[in-house]
Order: structure tokens, then sequence, then C-alpha cells
């Protein structure tokens, strides 16, 4: 079926006579410059080139001109060496088009003209040189038509144009020629292509031409090699020679045939992945439309080039990736090492590798960062996010994921917040639903940095990797590698058994990598390059680049330190023995640097040094820069000039470093800087022994002399315990150069610092030089003071008792005195402590050494055998409790975490031996506020008459921030009103658990409360300025939402005024949308005056669409804001020019007073991404664009800038913004084709495709499969879209019904562009509800829960017969399949009815699948086989009957239907229509685009050109398939065996554009579902029994269990992979 817009247009192609084309030709040439080419000297190409080559230097005078001439000739034969390739390209179709003789000649003599010069003529070699040297440039790409045995005849055309424009520029550049000379001179002075006589335009019309035969060329080849694996072969081995063209081609080629491995772009995909992201906890800036992370791809893109190409041939790798992976090989495979070994960088690479891996391969992966190493198990869940962020890596990617996992957000979102934990993990995994049986996938899992975990998450990961779950349940469908330094996958108690695993060792492997490193290392410097063979220097080199790596053990840090001894040595005269020898040690990095950096530092320096890496290699948490400087001004008490980004960098980078903001120490250092316990005067120091030692300095004496002088001082009572050591001495001064300052330090010493220092912290005033440590010191004091008794009791140090009694001290200071937590409040409210850490600290108090000096009273109060909480926690549990429910200083969700805390501290000390843990039962239990407030109350002591109205405000909010059931969250705001004198807090509160709730107006009413306490003298709390507006804001959104527009843009103003930007700007964006959502379009566009006619308003303008572009209706608004100015010119390009400047990319803040985040950078990126595709829109439809710039094509340019930008931003309005940019420029570059009905713009339709592969509803290869449809290319239609098609195909065929739905909408998508349109209604039927009574009574084998066979298909039979009846009855009682509620009652009436009639009591509960009770069956006499067999019959209806009666009551319940289809167009305000389809109403769906549907009022609309709403969903110009209502008898349900195939599917008689389906009288025309799927398959070429191996083989990697015996052998050879 032709479009309308086709069928009265004579085709542009092959109809018009060759002849006439080279005519016309000819005759232009004459009528350009007057020379006619009907010259009879001319025969041929040999002629042309004679004439040329017989032109010589000898009339020239000048050199440079004889060059010049010279360097045109040479042009010239390079033109006409291509030009006869082109002709002998032509002409290879001349048997299928008729090649005009004269074609050749006409070409040659046009040629020969351009050549043909009596005299020199100055400056035209210069156009020569300028026209033909781009000319002969473009034309080279023929020189593929050499070897090419068959060309298409379409392509054959597009040469001939090209070949015809060639003609017309000669006769361009002989006009030229003729001109003046003094008009030469002047027009060479221009350049040739700045003159009028239309040189420059058929110049670049024979650029366009070129372009077209391009694009020709390249979907022709698309096609043809997607026929044959031969073609594919010829089109690799020509695209050496093809150049750039070819190129893109074969990767269309690739991709054409790659079965891609992602799912992405449209709307409903977009909003289930930020479900799933939201839910599962992911950083909203993570991308929703990549196979990748951007942590990979830095990592991959640092890594030098060719280094891991080992990788790709190591037997274990090949082992582990192979698909059919045997049951004795592990799914695990270790990448293992020494730190600083290339293991990241290895990951990266076999990340990226697998990335590229075709078919249904799909990995996630996780890079655990130096940081992760200092976070707690519980505080964080470092393993627990990193496989749900893989999880959702996997669901972008895998629709048989993502659906599922979207269901689990719903359904247990409390899953994904619960402690990680072994058993947890397991859950998780079971719910993503990843490597189910039958999914057809492999899924790889990538985690590298095992080594920056702690011992107990690393234990938890292994454990989980090398579980049931993994190893045996998900059968090899699951792959997973871990990276790791060595030490991790040691055996150790209660670990995991890691020997079976398959394993790679990047110490045995990486010396071909270091030794590309240094090879390039040395290039860089300029060292020993360009050297002779044989010489000094090549051997040198050759000698560095191989013994190098032989001397790091596998350490490219060590490597490093080597490379820069090296290129010291190198720097100066060296003889080759000094550097063999240099070679020939072992290298030890640190040592040799932290020897350097010792000498170059005074005492002062090193104790700072010291200071810096107790914090940085002890510390608990990985430590920022600013924290590190509060640090160290508690150390010294000043603040430095220089700041400590610079000093590490410039001073110490030795043994710190500098990533991502964070200070680590370099890899390895530790080790050398580890002070030994004999060494360490702390260490050395114990209470059990008395020492006496003294420092004595002396100075260039001898060693012996010294000894024997110090010895005869010592008494001879004391000489036998009197020694020297001086090896020890010299020693350890191999580390710490002697005995002055040395760098060193030690774990105990370090904690005992940091605890000291945090004592100090809380025991001064808060000052605003250590606020950013003070959150550290308070969080992790229990920790350090836990690991100082954990390193006594391994003797690994002692404090003296001086020290201990300091702690005591503190600590008492601490408890007792609850100012110390009221100072610094702020610290403890960003934080809290853990039960098991306040038993900790209760351990420290019963030690008597600590408390020995403290009061005696308080002293024995908390060594009670009591709750902590009842002893030393008591005065700080009463600044918590009142914090939390007596005042509003505290932030209450930090005041409810101390308080749980606390209240698990009471019960384990309130349990006895026989109480069950029930935490163990319930892991994530609810929470029981009502005990909360119970527990509080007792500890304050307080009546029930004193809980006002604050206690129960304050309860309700930490409910709300909780995630407690929102009708505990109102009734505990209920009780807080009810005690009278409720706060405007209170009432604010109230407000927004309403409006989360969708019951705006008691939102409304509750926030006007708020509003109107605040503003009352005395209110309490007393609001500030930012608390009033706040309310406004919240009263503008609510009410704006509940659709009273103006009384939103009262508060909206109002907050306009704000002194606070943000809350002005929200202001400003709050009463424009208010003052757009008006039905009046002329107050509308006053208000966007006025908005620009204010001081700055321009610049106000800016910034407001600069938060549009990040609010979620920015669509809804630009839209509506270009149809109100739409008819107003000045007014539209003042916006669109406000939007100009929004996108103008920010200049760097000279001086860099204010820090541009990354958060921010991203912001500001995405904004620009959307406005440049809103501007765009304006170019495109409006014809509004920038002075001098043509509408069309700057609207082409700005979508391409908006899509390159956005293609790196995450978050949702970038995505699905970039499709609409996709999907604009394939709209524009396919109505384009279809009105000039021809396929000039069909490769760069394919380049979209290419760029959009990963979206199996792409509208641009939609559009270009239907282009080729109505061309009658179907095979390459098909072509287009055949990976679309057979994924549709895979999903069919695998165990997931739930994904079946997925399948048919690619089946209906790809038969439409193709217009098999038969094919897409079958799928459509799928897509739709079925009549509800119908759809619930289809009954299966499994439905009938018997053991005997015979019974159970006795039973169902007699099921699906009286079920049938039931249908029928029911259909003729209520007609209208619009009426599904008295269609229910009506079936459960009847069955009711005939249960009567047999005696039988219907159940009234709801039962969805009731096993036919007999025992209701009230009926004298025996009851019969066929008497029970109905009565189990209907039974079993009923009870279906009932429980979807109570689905569906009192209405239609849409949420337990099928996904209806959404209206994509827009109401006449602008805002996106929130029709659905249904029982009640047709939709229409576009047969061009790809998942565009329209309810009746869109669609009227989108085809008026006049309305005042532009619909850019679609155009006026496609067509549109009518869908009948859902319950039509089109749709039959997924459920279904088989399918009614349409009589017709036409044009309906009034409406050419509307196109409607048409059934037979009869019902006869159907078949089954698997023959249609057959039939379907084989139309595309594509092998159902293939795809079905494919998907047994990934679902049963081991291969097919067969049982041993006789089957055996046939058993082993089905196991045999089968080629695709």
């Amino acid at each position: 079926m032709n479009p309308p817009e086709m069928m009265d247009k004579k085709p542009s192609g092959q109809d018009i006579s060759m002849k006439e084309m080279w005519d016309a030709a000819a005759k232009a040439f004459e009528e350009i410059c007057g020379e006619s080419l009907q010259r009879g000297d001319i025969r041929g190409f040999q002629d042309v080139q004679m004439k040329i080559e017989a032109i010589n230097k000898a009339s020239f005078a000048p050199a440079e001109d004889a060059d010049k001439w010279d360097k045109a000739k040479s042009i010239g034969l390079k033109s006409l060496k291509f030009l006869k390739m082109l002709v002998g390209a032509a002409s290879q179709a001349s048997s299928l088009i008729p090649i005009p003789s004269s074609a050749a000649s006409i070409a040659s003599s046009a040629l020969c003209f351009v050549f043909d010069i009596p005299q020199a003529i100055k400056g035209y070699n210069d156009a020569i040189n300028q026209v033909f040297g781009e000319v002969s440039s473009a034309l080279s790409q023929f020189k593929i038509y050499t070897s090419m045995e068959n060309i298409d005849p379409e392509l054959i055309q597009r040469i001939h144009l090209v070949m015809i424009s060639f003609v017309k520029l000669c006769g361009h550049v002989v006009k030229y020629r003729q001109g003046r000379k003094r008009d030469r001179l002047l027009r060479q002075i221009k350049s040739i292509f700045d003159e009028d006589s239309g040189l420059g335009a058929e110049l670049a019309e024979f650029k366009r031409l070129l372009q077209q035969q391009r694009d020709v060329e390249g979907t022709v080849t698309l096609a043809v090699v997607v026929e044959t694996r031969q073609d594919v072969a010829i089109l690799l081995e020509r695209s050496a020679i093809f150049g750039k063209t070819v190129d893109e081609t074969h990767k269309m080629v690739q991709e054409t045939q790659n079965d891609v491995q992602s799912f992405k772009d449209d709307v409903d995909r977009s909003r289930t992945l930020t479900k799933i992201r939201d839910a599962l906890g992911i950083w909203p800036t993570v991308r929703l439309d990549t196979n990748t992370t951007q942590t990979c791809t830095n990592i991959y893109d640092r890594c030098h080039n060719l280094t891991g190409s080992w990788i790709w041939t190591n037997d274990t790798y090949t082992t582990w990736v192979a698909p059919n992976k045997d049951k004795e090989t592990s799914h695990v495979l270790i990448l293992s090492g020494p730190p600083s070994s290339g293991k990241t960088s290895a990951t990266a690479l076999i990340t990226k590798r697998l990335e590229e891996q075709k078919g249904r391969k799909y990995v996630a992966h996780y890079f655990f960062p130096p940081s992760t190493k200092k976070s707690d198990d519980e505080k964080k869940s470092t393993v627990h996010l990193a496989l749900k962020y893989m999880a959702f890596q996997i669901a972008r990617v895998d629709l048989t994921v993502q659906k599922p996992l979207g269901k689990a957000c719903d359904a247990e979102p409390g899953l994904f917040r619960r402690p990680s934990n072994l058993e947890t993990l397991d859950a998780l995994w079971g719910t993503f639903k990843i490597g189910t049986p039958g999914s057809g996938a492999t899924y790889y899992l990538v985690f590298d940095g095992i080594e920056n975990l702690s011992d107990k998450q690393a234990d938890m990961l292994l454990n989980f990797a090398f579980g049931p779950r993994l190893a045996d349940e998900s059968a090899g469908r699951v792959r997973v590698l871990l990276s790791g330094t060595d030490d991790q996958f040691s055996p150790r108690a209660g670990g995991a058994n890691t020997s079976s695993a398959l394993r790679i060792r990047m110490e045995e492997h990486n010396a071909p990598d270091m030794r590309i490193v240094v090879d390039e290392a040395l290039t860089k410097r300029g060292m020993l390059e360009h050297t002779k063979p044989g010489s000094e220097q090549r051997r040198a080199r050759d000698k560095i680049i191989e013994k190098l790596p032989q001397n790091v053990s596998g350490s490219y840090s060590r490597l490093q330190f080597g490379l820069d001894d090296v290129v010291r040595l190198l720097s100066t005269r060296t003889a080759a023995r000094e550097l063999d020898h240099m070679l020939d040690q072992p290298i030890s990095s640190h040592e040799a640097a932290i020897k350097t950096l010792q000498r170059s530092l005074t005492t002062d320096e090193i104790d700072e040094l010291n200071e810096l890496l107790k914090w940085v290699l002890f510390g608990q948490e990985s430590m920022t820069l600013d924290q590190l400087e509060a640090a160290m001004f508690l150390y010294s008490g000043t603040e430095s000039i220089a700041s400590l980004e610079f000093i590490i960098k410039n001073k110490y980078s030795a043994v710190l470093k500098l990533e991502n903001g964070y200070v680590y120490g370099q890899d390895g250092v530790q080790d050398y800087l580890q002070r030994d316990k004999d060494i360490s005067n702390k260490s050395s120091r114990s209470r059990d022994h008395p020492t006496i030692s003294m420092t004595i300095t002396i100075n260039n004496v001898d060693q012996e002399l010294c000894g024997h002088f110090l010895w005869d001082l010592a008494h001879k009572a004391i000489r036998d315990k009197f020694r020297f050591d001086f090896d020890a001495a010299s020693a350890n001064g191999a580390v710490h150069s002697s005995n002055q300052a040395a760098i060193r330090v030690d774990e105990f010493e370090a904690h005992h610092t940091i605890i000291t220092r945090a004592f100090e912290y809380l025991d001064k005033e808060r000052q605003e030089q250590t606020k950013e440590i003070g959150q550290y010191l308070v969080g992790w004091l229990p920790y350090h003071l836990g690991r100082l008794r954990q390193l006594e009791d391994e003797e690994k140090g002692d404090l003296t008792p001086a020290e201990q009694i300091e702690i005591g001290q503190n600590l008492y200071k601490l408890f007792k005195d609850e100012n110390v937590v009221l100072r610094h409040r702020a610290s403890f409210e960003q934080t809290s402590w853990y039960a098991s850490e306040m038993e900790d600290l209760q351990k420290w108090l019963m030690d008597s050494a600590v408390v020995r000096r403290l009061d005696k009273k308080w002293r024995d109060e908390i060594q009670l055998p009591v709750s902590p909480t009842q002893s030393f926690l008591k005065e700080v549990v009463k600044v918590l409790v009142r914090g939390f429910l007596r005042e509003r200083n505290w932030d209450a969700d930090n005041a409810y975490t101390w308080i749980q805390q606390l209240m698990q501290l009471d019960k384990k000390f309130q349990k006895t031996p026989e109480t069950p843990d029930t935490n163990e039962e319930e892991p994530y239990p609810e929470i029981n506020w009502d005990d909360v407030s119970t527990w509080c109350q007792s500890f304050l002591g307080l009546p029930n008459i004193e809980l006002d109205s604050l206690w129960y405000e304050r309860l309700a909010e930490s409910a709300f921030l909780q995630g407690t059931k929102p009708s505990i969250v109102l009734s505990l705001y209920e009780r807080a009103i009810e005690k009278g004198s409720p706060s405007w807090i209170c009432y604010r509160g109230l407000g927004k658990q309403h409006f989360s709730e969708n019951q705006t107006e008691k939102a409304i009413t509750h926030v006007e409360l708020a509003l109107k306490e605040a503003e009352q003298y005395g209110a309490t709390p007393k609001p500030e300025t930012k608390d009033i507006v706040e309310l406004h804001l919240l009263l503008g959104q609510y009410t704006y939402e509940a659709g009273e527009s103006q009384r939103a843009a009262g508060h909206y103003l109002i907050a306009c005024k704000s002194e606070d930007s943000e809350q002005a700007i929200q202001g400003q964006l709050g009463y424009l949308k208010a003052g757009l959502s008006s039905s009046d379009t002329e107050a509308a566009r006053h208000l966007l005056e006025s908005m620009l006619a204010r001081e700055n308003g321009e610049g106000t303008m800016t910034n407001i669409f600069k938060v549009i572009a990040r609010d979620a209706e920015h669509d809804m608004l630009v839209s509506r804001i270009f149809t109100v100015a739409r008819d107003h010119t000045e007014l539209f390009q003042r916006i669109v020019r406000s939007m100009e400047v929004a996108t103008t990319t920010p200049a760097l803040d000279e001086d860099h007073s204010v820090e541009i985040t990354e958060d921010k950078l991203f912001a500001e990126d995405e904004a620009r991404g959307v406005l440049l595709y809103h501007r765009g829109v304006a170019a495109y439809t409006y014809k509004v664009s920038p002075d001098g710039t043509e509408a069309i094509e700057e609207a082409l340019r700005l979508w391409r800038k908006s899509r390159e930008l956005l293609s790196n931003i995450g978050g949702s309005n970038a995505l699905i913004t970039r499709q609409n940019a996709t999907t604009a420029l394939a709209t524009h570059y396919f109505q384009d084709m279809m009105d000039g009905n021809h396929l000039d713009h069909a490769g760069a339709l394919a380049r979209l495709a290419e760029a959009d592969s990963d979206n199996y509803l792409s509208n641009a290869a939609g559009f270009l499969g239907t282009v080729y449809s109505f061309q009658g290319k179907k095979e390459q239609a098909r072509a287009t879209l055949s990976g679309q098609m057979k994924q549709a195909l895979r999903i069919l065929l695998d165990d997931i019904p739930e994904n079946d739905l997925y399948g048919f909408s690619y089946i209906l998508d790809a038969s439409q562009h193709c217009q098999d349109l038969e094919d897409a209604v079958v799928a459509m039927s799928f897509l739709c509800p079925s009549d509800l009574v119908a759809e619930k009574l289809i009954f299966e084998n499994e439905d009938i829960e018997r053991d005997d066979g015979a019974e159970r298909e006795r039973l169902l039979e007699r099921v699906s017969r009286v079920a049938k009846e039931i249908i029928q009855a029911t259909k003729a009682h209520v007609p209208e399949a619009s009426q599904q509620i008295l269609r229910i009652e009506a079936a459960k009436a009847h069955v009711e009815s005939l249960m009567t009639a047999a005696g039988i009591n219907p159940k009234p509960e709801a039962d969805d699948n009731d096993q036919g009770r007999t025992k209701n069956i009230k009926r004298e006499g025996e009851l019969t086989t066929s008497d029970l067999d109905q009565a189990f019959a209907l039974n079993l209806i009923h009870s279906r009957l009932v429980a979807l009666q109570h689905v569906h009551s009192p209405k239609l319940d849409k949420t337990a239907l099928q996904s209806p289809w959404t209206c994509d167009g827009r109401t006449p305000d602008g805002k996106l229509c929130d029709n659905t389809s249904g029982f009640e109403n047709e939709f229409y769906h576009c047969m061009y685009c790809s998942n565009q549907d329209f309810c009746g009022g869109c669609l009227a609309r989108l085809r008026t050109s006049d309305s005042s709403t532009r619909i850019l969903a679609c155009s006026a110009k496609h067509r549109w398939l009518r869908v009948p209502p859902h319950g039509d008898d089109m749709f039959v349900g997924l459920k279904t065996k088989n399918v009614r195939i349409p009589k017709e599917v036409r044009a309906t008689k009034d409406d050419e554009r509307i196109v409607e389906i048409c059934y037979g009288d009869d019902e006869d025309k159907s078949i089954t579902m698997e023959e249609w799927k057959e039939a379907l398959a084989k139309k595309w070429g594509i092998s159902l029994e293939d795809l079905k191996n494919e998907i047994s083989r990934q679902a049963t990697p081991d291969g097919d269990e067969q049982d041993e015996g006789e089957n055996g052998e046939q058993a082993g050879e089905k196991s045999e992979p089968v080629p695709e």
C-alpha cells in the first residue's frame, strides 16, 4: 500500500532517459561558457590525456607560475584518471540501464576544454588548483569500482548525476578563463568562489550529489552484504581501499548482524530505570542509556596502547569465557598479584572486551576505590551497594532483568535497605532474577579492588561469589571475575574455598606490558631515541627495556622508581658499565625514596609528616584534604599559608598521593614506614619491665673507642645487662638515617594520637578551623579506643599508667558533663554510635587502671551490672532524648538513629540466655513508634500529661523520614494536633504527608494552616524569612498540581521576591508555570513580555530557562512558551535569544573564588543539551533562528550538538531529550525522502540507526525500513530491522512469559515498517487486554491439581467446555465490550445460577484457584462422576470470577490490567496528554513512527496545521492504524494458542490516512501461534531452530545433562555448539 503523497508523483529514477540527461548536460555546458562539446578530435580519455601531457611550461616566464601549472596539470591528470574509473563503473550497469555512447566523450571533452589553453593566463592555474584539487580528491574514492563485480542500478544513476555535475563544473572554470584579465585578477584576490558566476554554487551541488551517491552506496552495500557471509568477506577485503565511506558502511554492516546487548530510550523504559535506580540507591547522575561506566572508561583510557594483548590468548582467560564451559571448570576467574601490578588496568581491559561481545552476553562491574578500605562494615555496606549497582547496569541492557527488577522495587523496597550480610546478598541476588534458567544469556560480574575491602566485606563477597547460588543454581550462566592482591584469596577460617577458581597471576604475565611502558617512557623523555642498529645506545635501550621489568617483581610502582633512577643516570655522562651495574641491582622503591626525602626535611617537617601519616594510614575513613587540614590545625594550632594539596604534591609525593580529593599512602609505603615494636619508644615501654634510657650526642669519635669509654662508666653490678648494639643501630639507620627524627609510623601510636586529638577537640569550643574533622573524631572515637585495646591485648603496644588515667579522665568529662555533647552537637548529629561500640566503651570504664583517679561515686555507678544507658551514658542519653522529642535543635532523623541504637543496647542487657534473637528472624523489622515513645518517656520519667504536641510532631517527622507507612505517620501528626497548640511545622509536615499520598486538597489545607500559624506574632518556633517563602513555594506547587493556576501564581509571586537566589528562581519558574497553564493565551503572552521587560529581563529569563531544562516538565513548558509566542515575532526572538545565552558554554571563574563542582558541571551540561534541542525545535518548527542562518540547517546543527553533549550525561531529562533529538533528525530525513520519493538521506538515517542500535524501537531504523518498503526494497527493509525481529523471536522462545509483551511489540514495530500489516496486526492482538472474563477463564493443565493424568485431562476438558459456554452467555447478555464490570457480574451470576441448579452452595470468598470443592454439594442421591466433574468445574470457575470481581470493584483497576498505551500527544494548553487506551475509547497507532500512539483528540490536533499546540512526536503526513477499544474480539490475550488473521488492512473510505483492520464474517481464518511464528521467521530468513539451540546453550552452558547409557554418544553430539 503506497502512501498518498507517493501516488501522483513520477519516480525520479530510471524512468528518465539517460540520453536525455547527457544531452541536457552538454547543453548546460554550452549555455555556461558558450563552447560546444561536440568536438570531433576528442574521442575518449586517451585523447584528453595526450593533450594535457603535451602542454609544457615554455610559455610561462616566472618559475613560480610554471610550478603552479605543473601542479595544475598533475591535478588534471588525476581528475581524468578518477573520472575514467567513474565512467567505467557506470558502464557496468549498461545491461540494465542503457548508457549513451556520448557520456564518456562529453565528460572527457569538458575536461579537455579546461586544459586547452593557447597561452598562459595568470591566475588560471590557481583556479584549477582550487577547483579540481577538491574534485579530484572527491573522485578518488571511485578506485574501488575497478575491482567490484556488480553495482546496483540505483547507485549507477547517482554516479551519472555526479558526472553531469562534473561537466558543469568544467564549464564554469572555462567561463572563468574567458573573463577579462582585470576581472580575473580581482577574482583571484577575492578567491574564485566569492564571485557570483555560479562556480561556487555548482561546486556545492557537486559535493551534495557526491554525498548522496555515498549514502546510496552505503545503504546498497549494507543490504547486499547482509544477504550472505561471502559478501561480508568481500566488503571487509575492500574496505581498506574504499576509505572512510566504506569504513562507515562496514560498521553499519557489523551492527546489522550484531545481536545488540542493550535496550534503552523510550519513556516507559526511562521511568522504569529511574525507579530502579532510585530504589537501589544509585546516584541520580548515573546514565540510563549506556552499557558501561565512566569509571571503567577512564581506567581503560589511561591504559597504554597495546598493553594487555597477552590476555586474549591466555589459556585461563579463554577457558573462563568459553561458550560451553565444562562442569569441572570454575565460574570464577581470579586476577591476583602484588600491589601496583596492573590488576585494575587488566580488569578494565577485560571489561571493555566483554562489553563488545555479540549475542546475549552482559557484563556489570564495580571498581572498589582505595577509600573503601576505610569504611566500616556496618556503616558502609559497600558490597551491598556494589551488587545493587551491578544489577542496575544489567537492567539497563537486559529487558529480562529490567522488568522483574522493576516489579521488585514496587513489591519489596525494604529488601534493598537491609544491612549487608551474606543472607541478604543471596536474597538480593534472587530478587534480581539474573541468570535464571531459560533467559538465554550469560552474565559476567567483575569486581576489582578486593584488597580495598575490609576483611569482613571481602569474606562476604567471596562467600557469595563461591556460594551455591552462583556456583550451582546459575549453572555457568553467571561468571565472576575477582581482582585483588594474593593475600585476599588465601585460605582462612570461615572464608570461601578459592582453590578451585581459575587464576591469572599478574606478576607472571605483565612483563610484556612493562616493556611497552618502559619503551614509551624513554621515548617520551627523548632518551636513547633514533639509535643506530648495533650501536652502544641501541644495546643500552634494549637492555633497559628487557631488564627493568625483571627486577621489580611485577610492581609498576617499583618500575617507576627504577625508571626514575635510569633517567637520572642517563642525564649524566654515563658509561655502559654503570648502567649495567644499576640494572643488575634489585629495585627497592620506597626505601631509597624515603631516604632521599628524609634527608631533605627538617625535624619539624618530619614530625608534621609523621602526624599526617598516622591519619592517612590508620584513620578508619579515607581522609579528604579538608579533614587533614583540620587535623593538622589540631596538631599545630596554626594555619598554613601553603595549601596541604600543594605540600603533598611538591614535598611528600614519595609517600603520599592524591586521588579524587582523598589522600592515600603510596602503594606499599606502609611496609617501609611501619615502626617495629622494639624500635618504637611507645612499644618499648612496658609496665612490667622498668627501663632507663638516655640520649648522648658524640661527634667525630671512633665507635669502638666510644664504646670502651661508656663501658667504663657503667657500674660492674649492672655490667651484665648493659650492652651496645651498633649493628642494630646501623640497621635502624638504613631506613631512619640516624638518631635524628625519622619518617616512621606505628599503628599503636597512631590510634593513641587520634584519640588524644579527639579529646582535645571535644574539650574546646567548636572552631571553624577544625569543624571538618569533628564528625570523624566523634563518630570513630569508639573504634580507635577499641583498636588501641586490641593492640594492647596482642602485645603490640602498651599505655603508660599516666596515659591510661588521661583516657579515663577524658571519658569522664565526656559522659559526665552534658555540655560536651551540646557544645559539639553539630558533630554528634552527623554521626552515631552502634550498640556494640558503646559496649566497647564500657569495657574501658570497667578497667580499674583507667578509672582509679575518677570520682568514686560515679565510678561505682558505672560499674553496676546495668545497661550502659543507665550508667555512664545516662547524661548523654538525656541530651539525645530531649533533642529528639522535646526540642527541635537536633536533626530528627539522626536523633532517631541514636535512640534506635540505645534501645538495642538496652535489649541486649535485658535478654536472658533463653531469649531468642528476633533480629535474626526479621533483619529489617517495622518500627513500632509507640515503643519508641514509651522508651523515651520512661527514660525521662515523664507522665503522660507531659507528652505534648511537639513530642508527637517529632515522632511523626522521624517516621516520615524512615519511610513508615503513611497511615502511621498521619496518625502521629493527628495526635500532635489533638494535644493542642500545634506548631506551624506540624501542619507543614502533615501537609507534605498528604501530598505524598496524592491527597492534594488536604495538603493545601494544612500548609495554609502552617502559613497562617507561622505569620502570627509569637509563632513557635520563630520562622525565618526563608521558612515563610518555603511555605509559599509548597502552596504554589500544591495549588498548581490541583489546577488552581491563579492561586499558585500568587504564592509563587511572593517567592520571586525572596532574598535567597535559589528560592527566587524557583518562584520565578513557578510563576511562569502557573501563568502558562492558563487557557488565556493572551494573558500568558503578556506574562512573558512583562518578564522580559523588567530590568535584566533577558538575564532573568536565561536563568529560568536553565532551571526549566532540569525540570521534569521542561518539554511541556517550552512547548507552551513557543505556542504563546508563535504569532509575535519579536517576543519569540527574544525568548530564543535568552535560550541561546543559556546554552553558551560557561566561562571558567578566573579568580577561582567559586568552586565548580562535578554536580554543578553535570547540571550545566544537562541544561545546555536540553535547551539546544528546544532551540532546534524553534528553528525547525517556527523558523526562528539567529541572523544569517538557514532555519532548517540550524535546527539540524543544534540537534546534532544536543545529542553529542547529552551522550555522556546521565539523568532522565538527558536521556529523553537525546532520544527526542535523534527522533527529530530522523523525522526530517525520513519526511524529506518520502516527500521527494528518493533515498538521498538513507546513509544519514543508517548512521543514526547505528548510533541508536541498542534501542530495538528506534525511530531511525524504523524510518529507514519504511522508506525502503515504499521504494519496493523489502529485502533491504528487512535487513535493516532483522536484529529487532530476531530479538523479538528470541524473547518469545525463552521461558520467561512476562517478557512476551516486549517480543510482540518488536514484531509489531518491525512488521509495520516493512508494510507487513497482517503480521503487525497479529502482533498487536496480544498487546491490549482482551475481554476480562474470557481471559480469566482460560485454563491449562497446571491449573488442575491432580496426580492422575487421565483425570486431569478429563477435568480440564470439562472446565474448558463450561467456561466457553459461560463466556458466550455473558457476551450475549452484555454485548458491549466497554461494560466489563457488568460482564463480570453477569458471568458470576450465571455461574451461581448453574451452581444453584446443581445443588452447589457458592463460596463467597475470593479464591483464585479453588480446586473443585465437592463438600458444598447439597443434593440427595448418589453423585455420578459427571456430577462431580461439573461441580469441580463450576467451583473452579466461580472462584476465578469472585477473585476477578474482588480486583475490579467498584471500578476497573487499571494497574491490574496489561500495560495500556498512553497518548503521546498534548492537550490544548501544551501539557502531555494523560489519556490511555481503554475499554471505552479507540486509539490511533502511527504506522511510520516507532511506538507512537494517540487518542482521538490529540490526533486531530496533530493533523490541524493551525492548531495552537504543536505535537512534535509525529507528523501530520504520517498514517495511523485505528486500534479498537480493549476487549474487542480482535484481542486474544497472551495465553491463547491460536491467532486470528485479518482479512484486510485498508484505508478507510473517508480518510486515506486512517487505516482500519477488517476481519471476515467467519472466524475460520486462524492458525496456531506456533504456525504463525514459523511463517514469520521464514519470511524474515530466521531459523527458529537455531534460536532455540542458542537459547538452550546459553541456558545450560555445561551442555545437555543426559543419563549415561546407550544414548551417551548422541548426547555428546547434541552438546556441540551450533554455529550462527
